[in-house]
């Protein structure tokens, strides 16, 4: 451990310890609780900082955590450990200990099958709905639903696909050679209830046989029949709508998990094109607020950290007083900027939208025209979800040996093509890591995880209890798809719905909400709308 006097070495050793804490078991640190028992007055306060300004719930007792931190593991026998999650009553995993010296206990073993088994005890708000979900299916008479599941193939998605195997419901998997775990896959396709679409060995990417593989997956999947379908980007939809169109003659609806593949489904429905109903989960509180905001700030910001400390070894020197640029300040914006804040990076926002760049100012962020805030910056992070964002101009402007990285994405949001046809070389340097030079440059920018997300693509993706938040409101607007008949078009989630759903992860995370007023007033008026201020009547 560094010195403890030392506030730069104890910030790496903080950041290190936070990091470690959410990859060890893939957990969330905003909404959970942490206990501090630190020796260092400086560290602690170094830990308490970081951890309040993430959201992180500060505790006293053990048996209230989720994550420890300590100094050293040493003297914290496996009896001890085993006693502690055996009487563990906090939340739904059992409390993982970080030690500023190195030290991690989770009891997250590192297989698939354990991994997706931890998965699926973290998301008890998506297994306790899933198990109604059959009974409220219309098939055409056939008592099973079938469903189609398009999300990136890690630990937490082939969790989720069991729950609704559990139920009773036909379950298929489809994930691009990008977006899936290959162990996961093969651990997935040893339940004979759950037809995988995916690679189950590696596959290099890009290549020609990745396209192809993704391709007759896509195409596999459409061709199983699904009658609901989960997508991810609407990329099946779409797909479907297109160049499949026999798969529309089965398919009764959809939901959309993704701000980049429901504005599509919008264009597809302004033009009349879309021919089913489609729920748009994305936009659902449950799902933005915090999928988006919370779970992918965190996930990237880490991932991004994670990839640099292991590609630069001694020569990191952490997020705490590099130079950030997050393009986009929506809901991933937002989350992207206040964790590598809350990691003591200087961030500045790029938005095109006067409201949102007003919102960064006032959340603490400078707000920048691109062209400046990028010349400057260490860590550029596109936040947009939106095709070229970080156009050829852009890398251009860029320093050597910037970093930048794709936060959430979809393809192309680097303009890596462009830089292609420009002449523009690659070269990997570590994994995750490619450093991008223009003709006749020395050196060049470096970009993460090929330009896809970096969240997903160079890590776990985001963390179990968020995912729990997303896969638990899916099912309420499958739910929803089952029950009524819904014309074709581009749906919101219902109120009531979200409602149920934030209760059942309150009340896994030991929170609670105050009861309504048993005649509450229409519209929630605060006072009988004939009491007013300036009446004459007084």
């Amino acid at each position: 451990m560094p010195p403890q006097g030392d506030r730069a070495d104890g910030a790496l050793s903080i950041e290190r310890a936070i990091r470690a804490a959410a990859r060890a078991g893939n957990r969330l640190l905003s909404g959970n609780r942490a206990r501090v028992a630190v020796t260092s007055p400086v560290l602690r306060e170094l830990l308490l900082v970081a951890l309040s300004r993430m959201g992180v719930r500060i505790v006293t007792d053990r048996h209230d955590a989720d994550f420890e931190f300590v100094d050293s593991l040493v003297g914290d026998t496996d009896d001890e450990r085993e006693h502690q999650e055996s009487e563990y009553g906090g939340a739904t995993l059992p409390l993982t200990v970080v030690a500023l010296d190195g030290g991690v206990h989770s009891g997250r073993a590192s297989d698939a099958a354990s991994k997706i088994a931890w998965a699926a005890q973290g998301i008890p708000p998506t297994v306790r709905p899933a198990k109604d979900l059959r009974s409220g299916a219309a098939t055409d008479g056939e008592d099973t639903p079938r469903i189609a599941v398009s999300l990136v193939l890690e630990p937490k998605t082939a969790a989720f696909a069991i729950a609704l195997a559990d139920a009773g419901c036909d379950v298929a998997v489809f994930s691009a050679v990008s977006e899936t775990d290959p162990e996961v896959a093969r651990a997935l396709a040893a339940d004979s209830r759950v037809a995988v679409f995916a690679p189950t060995e590696v596959v290099t990417t890009p290549s020609a046989e990745a396209v192809r593989r993704d391709a007759e997956h896509a195409r596999g999947v459409l061709g199983w029949g699904a009658d609901y379908l989960i997508d991810d980007g609407s990329h099946l939809i779409r797909l479907a709508h297109t160049e499949y169109r026999e798969a529309l003659g089965v398919l009764r609806g959809a939901a959309e998990e993704t701000t980049s593949g429901v504005r599509p489904l919008r264009e597809m429905n302004a033009e009349q094109a879309l021919s089913i109903p489609v729920i748009a989960v994305n936009d659902a509180r449950t799902k933005t607020d915090f999928d988006n905001l919370i779970g992918t700030g965190q996930s990237c910001v880490f991932a991004i950290a994670d990839v640099l400390d292991d590609a630069d070894g001694t020569a990191y020197s952490g997020v705490r007083g590099s130079r950030w640029t997050v393009l986009g300040y929506g809901p991933v914006g937002v989350g992207v900027a206040r964790f590598a804040a809350a990691l003591g990076a200087e961030v500045t926002v790029v938005e095109r939208d006067e409201v949102r760049a007003l919102s960064a100012l006032h959340d603490g962020f400078e707000a920048r025209r691109s062209a400046e805030a990028l010349e400057s910056a260490d860590v550029v992070v596109s936040a947009t979800g939106v095709w070229h964002t970080i156009g050829l101009d852009a890398l251009a402007r860029m320093r050597p040996g910037a970093v930048v990285a794709v936060a959430g994405g979809i393809d192309d949001e680097i303009a890596l093509d462009d830089a292609t046809a420009a002449g523009w070389s690659h070269t990997e340097t570590h994994a995750h890591v490619d450093e991008w030079r223009a003709p006749g440059a020395d050196h060049g920018v470096r970009v993460l995880a090929a330009g896809g997300g970096v969240n997903y693509s160079a890590a776990e993706g985001n963390p179990i209890e968020v995912m729990d938040l997303s896969f638990a409101t899916q099912l309420a607007a499958l739910s929803r798809l089952m029950r009524e008949d819904l014309p074709a078009g581009v749906h919101t989630i219902l109120p009531e719905d979200e409602r149920l759903v934030a209760a059942a992860a309150l009340a896994a995370r030991a929170g609670s909400t105050d009861p309504a007023p048993a005649a509450a007033r229409p519209g929630g008026a605060a006072q009988p709308w004939r009491v007013h201020r300036y009446s004459g009547r007084r």
